[in-house]
Formats: C-alpha cells, sequence, structure tokens
C-alpha cells in the first residue's frame, strides 16, 4: 500500500494540475474577449480602410479607362478612329501602325497583354508595321489612355482617350514604349500634334481657329 506520503503528494499533483488548468483556461477565455474586445474596436477603421481601397480602386479605374464621352470629338468630330484603322480595315489612308504609334509617344500597358503575344513580341513574330496590330492591341484595352469602340463585327467605330494618356507611362521593361504602367508620370514622350494630323476632318480645329486645313497639320 501506497504511503501517506505518495499519497498526500499526488494530491498536491492533482490540486496543482487542476488549478494550472483553471488558471490557463481563464487566460485563454481573457485573451479571447481582450480579441473580441479589439476587434470591436477596430470594427470602424476596418470599415473606414475597406472605404478608402474602394475609392482608391475606383479612381484608378476612372483615370485609366473613363473616356468622359469624349469619344464623341475624338471620333465623332475627327473621325481619328478612320485614320487608325486605315482603308483595308473599313477607315481611311494607310492606317497606324504600332511603331508609328509608339514614334508618336503611345504607350503599350505589358500587364494587358497575353503571355503568348508577349512571347511573340519577344520573338519577333509580330508585325508591328500592321494597322492590324494596332487595333488588337486597341481590342485588348492595352494602349494607356486610349480606348477603341467596336462593332459586334470587330470593326473599329470610334475611339476616346482618357487622363492616363497624358499622365501615365510604362517603364519601358519589355521594349521601348512596352512594359508595366507608371501612373501620374508626365508623359513627355506624346506628341499630340501629330497624334491630331493624322484625323481625316479637322473641320472642327479649322473653325475654330479661323485657320485653313493644311496651316492646322501644319502646325
Amino acid at each position: 500500500m501506497p504511503s501517506k506520503f505518495t499519497s498526500r503528494q499526488s494530491k498536491r499533483h492533482l490540486i496543482t494540475g487542476i488549478l494550472s488548468i483553471t488558471i490557463l483556461s481563464g487566460g485563454l477565455v481573457l485573451a479571447q474577449n481582450a480579441r473580441s474586445d479589439q476587434e470591436d474596436r477596430k470594427g470602424p477603421d476596418n470599415a473606414i480602410d475597406r472605404n478608402a481601397r474602394g475609392l482608391l480602386d475606383e479612381g484608378r479605374r476612372t483615370f485609366r479607362f473613363d473616356t468622359f464621352g469624349d469619344q464623341a470629338f475624338w471620333g465623332g468630330a475627327l473621325r481619328l478612329h478612320q485614320a487608325i484603322a486605315g482603308a483595308k480595315l473599313g477607315g481611311v489612308g494607310p492606317g497606324v501602325s504600332p511603331r508609328t504609334a509608339l514614334a508618336v509617344g503611345l504607350k503599350v500597358d505589358l500587364d494587358a497583354l497575353p503571355t503568348s503575344l508577349r512571347q511573340s513580341l519577344a520573338h519577333g513574330t509580330v508585325n508591328l508595321d500592321d494597322p492590324s496590330t494596332t487595333l488588337a492591341l486597341l481590342k485588348l484595352n492595352s494602349v494607356v489612355g486610349v480606348t477603341g469602340f467596336f462593332d459586334t463585327a470587330g470593326q473599329l467605330q470610334s475611339m476616346g482617350i482618357q487622363c492616363a494618356l497624358c499622365h501615365s507611362i510604362v517603364d519601358d521593361s519589355f521594349a521601348p514604349g512596352i512594359g508595366y504602367r507608371r501612373d501620374g508620370w508626365a508623359n513627355r514622350d506624346l506628341n499630340v500634334g501629330a497624334i491630331i494630323a493624322l484625323a481625316p476632318d479637322l473641320t472642327v480645329a479649322t473653325k475654330l481657329l479661323g485657320v485653313d486645313d493644311k496651316t492646322v497639320r501644319l502646325s
């Protein structure tokens, strides 16, 4: 039979164990309550953070993609989309190739390009002198600051611009004029005069300035 000392020692260990479990359980409850109280206090801050992120995302979308209806001018008045497409694709003239677009300061957002197209560009198998390539880039919404409006048959019907045309660049990480966006950076490469001069109809400008078509294009 166990001695009285051993019996007392076992009881003491048992009591100590029970007390330890009780204290630990109480501590866990207090910690959970404190965490819950802290989360409750953070509730308004979390809502503010979510709202701020939502507004930032909305502002970025507006900055990058909202034309504010200006296609009525660029497409409707100047008919610039026709010059971009070219006669072979339902427009007028030779069309605007990606090489020409890059030369007048337009930029291409690498994030908007599918992997297959990136690989083709890297291997030099994309024709950068073909206006149809420009239309393909517009359909991908990859030309920074420019939106093309297409009909169900895929023909370019109009175009508009966004804030990003003048106030975004790319980091040229893929090639000159092709890379990841840098919103808020001034596009100092942009030749607005050369772009407008591509338009087939400058009547709105000649009437406003009181000069002839040739003068507007040369200036």
